[in-house]
């Protein structure tokens, strides 16, 4: 073979290559759409992927995912009760942990909803709704709307950011920042937490509440005159007089108590 030839033949290949990887990895999408009940319940638990959910006037549930990368890795299932729905998203871990894997589930639900949402990799997040809610992420941030119910949020790896919640809610993170704006007086106890990062919560002028406030790693400031014991680092007393406790905690950064 001349050299011509064997460079011609060895671009070929090269090109033959990267076209089969390419139409290896392309992207698949799944759309399906369930009637529902306002109320009810959406649980998803994915291996792998961001989470979005949106909000509606209709009592149908939309489902969106898209699958970047070797998409026969990944299976997406869809169990449909007289509650709500389960979506499930599996990888194969035969295959062993792929990295160029991205997935997305984009999901509209009913105004009124409950949410069940856990991820080991990706962002959460969620629109105005009305119901309670439960979100877990082992690997991304978690950024709520505002919410009409109790809330419970977790995260491994990435910050909590919420718009007005009037409700219970206790939020975690081991990496990141926490900001959560109380909308209404609390009727419960509620409790900040992170390992990581600064806290920011604010609350109505008129708010009653007794509150606990720590860090290992900054200064805690409170807009709010507060009956009790203020130091640098901690504030524990009543605002207003009293009322349920809420318990901000960070090990690493600062505390600020805000006045909205």
């Amino acid at each position: 073979m001349t050299p011509s030839k064997h460079r011609f033949f060895s671009a070929a290949t090269t090109l033959l290559t990267l076209l089969c990887i390419s139409l290896s990895v392309q992207a698949k999408t799944i759309e399906r759409s369930f009637e529902t009940v306002s109320g009810n319940t959406l649980h998803v638990r994915t291996d792998a992927g961001s989470i979005n959910i949106d909000t509606h006037n209709k009592d149908q549930i939309l489902v969106n995912v898209s699958i970047d990368g070797e998409d026969e890795n990944f299976e997406v299932e869809f169990d449909e009760h007289s509650e709500g729905l389960k979506i499930s998203g599996k990888r194969d871990s035969s295959w062993g942990w792929n990295n160029r894997l991205r997935v997305r589930f984009d999901i509209t639900v009913p105004k009124q909803y409950e949410l069940d949402l856990d991820t080991s990799g990706g962002k959460i997040e969620i629109s105005d709704i009305t119901g309670n809610i439960e979100v877990r992420t082992s690997g991304g941030a978690i950024e709520v709307g505002s919410v009409i119910g109790d809330v419970e949020l977790d995260t491994s790896g990435g910050s909590i950011k919420t718009a007005a919640i009037e409700g219970e809610i206790n939020a975690h993170t081991s990496g990141g920042s926490v900001e959560v704006v109380f909308a209404k007086q609390p009727t419960k106890n509620a409790r900040l937490h992170t390992s990581g990062g600064s806290i920011r919560a604010s609350f109505p002028s008129n708010i009653a509440i007794d509150i606990d406030a720590s860090t290992s790693g900054g200064r805690v400031h409170s807009d709010f005159t507060v009956d009790g014991k203020v130091k640098k680092q901690s504030i524990r007393g009543a605002i207003n007089g009293g009322g349920p406790k809420v318990a901000l905690h960070t090990s690493g950064g600062s505390i600020r108590i805000i006045e909205d």
